[in-house]
This record gives structure tokens, sequence and C-alpha cells, in this order.
């Protein structure tokens, strides 16, 4: 098991210059990626109200998960974060598997956040190609990670801002059309209703 302050040691060369309150929205922000709402629509359409228990089993284990890694920061401040913390209780194999999982995974959701706003577009634009919004967005994120951490923490801090402040407005929308529009087609008695689980242009679904 390699010694922490070996490790400490190898990451030093790294600075801490983003702020706390950069790196709070950054984190919230991460959570909310493009690609949420649109895999939320697919999860809704196919699982329909049961959705609500998957989100929240995902929620608790993500919990649990960020509790045990705020206890590990605690106990062992570093940059090198989780994949110094596996390299150090578990090996250097374990060190270097994590990190490059990490990797793959951030490579994976930024194809599903740039594809998410090709698909969005296409409801302003719809004569526009979804390949010309892929490449344009995909072009302007590698723009910003190049920029100098000062300008990349302030303008993704923004940048969640935004995202949040779009979720609380959902919500509200969302609370307001549930119990105030007085539409029947809208309430918490379509969570029980038959077929609300089926998606409408489903073979499963049958004739209407």
């Amino acid at each position: 098991m390699a010694e922490f302050s070996d490790i400490q040691t190898r990451e030093i060369g790294l600075k801490k210059t983003l702020t706390a309150g950069q790196l709070g929205m950054i984190a919230l922000g991460g959570a909310i990626g493009t690609g949420l709402f649109l895999g939320s629509k697919f999860a809704i359409g196919f699982a329909g109200p049961s959705v609500i228990i998957s989100y929240l089993i995902g929620g608790a284990i993500a919990l649990m998960l960020m509790a045990a890694l705020a206890e590990m920061t605690v106990r062992h401040p570093t940059s090198g974060s989780f994949g110094a913390y596996a390299e150090h209780y578990l090996g250097p194999l374990y060190g270097f598997l994590t990190r490059y999982m990490y990797w793959i995974c951030i490579v994976l959701a930024v194809g599903t956040e740039v594809t998410a706003i090709g698909e969005y577009m296409q409801f302003w634009f719809p004569g526009v190609p979804p390949l010309v919004w892929v490449l344009l967005f995909a072009g302007a994120l590698i723009g910003v990670n190049a920029m100098n951490v000062k300008n990349f923490g302030t303008l993704e801090y923004w940048f969640s801002a935004t995202k949040v402040f779009a979720i609380l407005a959902f919500v509200v929308v969302a609370a307001w059309l549930v119990f105030f529009s007085g539409n029947q087609d809208y309430g918490v008695k379509n969570w029980t209703a038959e077929g609300a689980s089926c998606q409408t242009d489903s073979p499963a679904c049958g004739s209407p």
C-alpha cells in the first residue's frame, strides 16, 4: 500500500485556484447536464411514475458514495481525489483503473451532452443538421476548457447557475400545473392511473 505522503508529494504541482463558491456551483451543475433532461424523458416514457423509485434509489447510493468520499477528503486532502485514495488503500493498479474509468465516463458523458444539444436545437432550427450543432458546441466546450483556471471557473459558475435556476423554474412551473392550474389532465392521480407507465407509441399499449 502506497504511503499517502508520497502520493501528496507527487500531486503537489497542481494549484488550488477555484473558489469554494465556484466548486460548489460546478458540482451542482455537473449533476444537471443536458443529457439529464433528455435521459429523463426516455426514462419516464419507459417506466412511468415508477421512475421516481429508481431516482430515489440512485440518489441514496450517490449520497452514500459522496459522504464516504467527503470523509476520505477530510482525512487525506489532496488534488488527486478518489484516484489517489484507490491507489493508497487498494494499490497502484486500482488507482490507475479508477482514474481512467473516470476519464472514460467523462468522455462518454460529453458525447451524450453534445448529442442532446444537437437534438434540442432542432426545435428552434429544424433546417440545420444536428451534426452542425454537435461540432459547434463541442468546439465551444473545448475552448472553455482550454482557458486558464480563473476564467474557466467564472464561466462554469454562471453556466451551472443557469442550469440550477432552470431546474428551480421547472419545479415551480410543474407544481403550478399539478396543484393550481385546474387542468384535469395533470395531477398526482396519474401516478397510479391505468396505463400511466405505457408509452402512447409503444405496441404494448395496444389500441387507444
